[in-house]
């Protein structure tokens, strides 16, 4: 027994003393990273953002800088939407990665317009990616306990107008719970699709069929986005936001 406690205490020992030294690894990089990219020196501030990204570090604040260092480079718009877009799927709420998202997209060649969208859907969107998704889920669990206090002063109330008044506040908050939980979860699918990707080569031709026989349907340029329908060994069929479809190279494409 004390042999297994001994063992077990050397172990979290260990553990702890990697993750301290793999944290102050990474604050490392990220400084260096940081006073390059201040410096002007962006290919050494790219080095090392990515450098972070290989050691597991999945945060919008790291895809917003690789972007930005891929933007500053020059001649790398794929990358520097990609980043943008990985940010803004980690935290639909980062305005600075949407604007200079915006900025970047000026440079793609392709200028492709948009299936108009319900209203009420656009509305619903624009107001989930508002706040990220932890937020969403921190306001489900207040309105809840909002819901929960209002339902309890319904039941116990001494007044029948106060009781009114607090089943008014019940429903509502239940409302706003019900929202808010959705919201986090429709941020959390999202976060989790891999069928969003940008093109990554200068000038990729999509085909009618997954081979290099098929007909050219129209020609797509790098930084444009694309939505995934289905793979079939080498190529990907691959629809447009103003709804065309074809097959090109997957390699030709990066997931966001």
């Amino acid at each position: 027994m004390k042999r297994f406690f001994l063992s077990t205490i050397f172990l979290l020992t260990v553990s702890a003393v990697t993750y301290a030294e793999a944290a102050a690894s990474r604050d490392s990089l990220w400084n260096s990273a940081v006073a390059a990219y201040s410096a002007a020196d962006y290919p050494a501030a790219l080095e090392g953002f990515l450098a972070l990204e290989q050691e597991g570090v999945r945060t919008p604040d790291l895809y917003y800088n690789i972007g930005n260092a891929y933007y500053k480079c020059g001649h790398c718009v794929g990358k520097s939407i990609l980043y943008y877009e990985r940010a803004l799927k980690a935290d639909p709420s980062f305005e600075d990665a949407r604007n200079n998202l915006a900025m970047a997209r000026a440079y793609a060649l392709d200028k492709i317009d948009t299936v108009p969208e319900f209203v009420l859907l656009s509305w619903l969107k624009a107001v989930r990616s508002s706040l990220p998704s932890d937020t969403w889920a921190v306001l489900c669990l207040v309105m809840f306990a909002a819901f929960l206090i209002s339902l309890f002063f319904f039941r116990f109330g001494s007044r029948t107008a106060v009781r009114k008044w607090f089943f008014g506040f019940a429903c509502l908050f239940v409302v706003l719970a019900g929202s808010s939980l959705g919201f986090a979860l429709s941020q959390k699918f999202e976060s989790e699709r891999t069928d969003k990707a940008v093109v990554m080569v200068p000038v990729s031709s999509a085909k009618s069929s997954p081979n290099n026989n098929g007909q050219s349907l129209f020609v797509i340029h790098e930084g444009t986005d694309v939505n995934i329908l289905d793979e079939l060994g080498e190529w990907s069929r691959i629809e447009l936001s103003d709804g065309r479809q074809g097959w090109i190279v997957t390699k030709d494409i990066e997931i966001i």
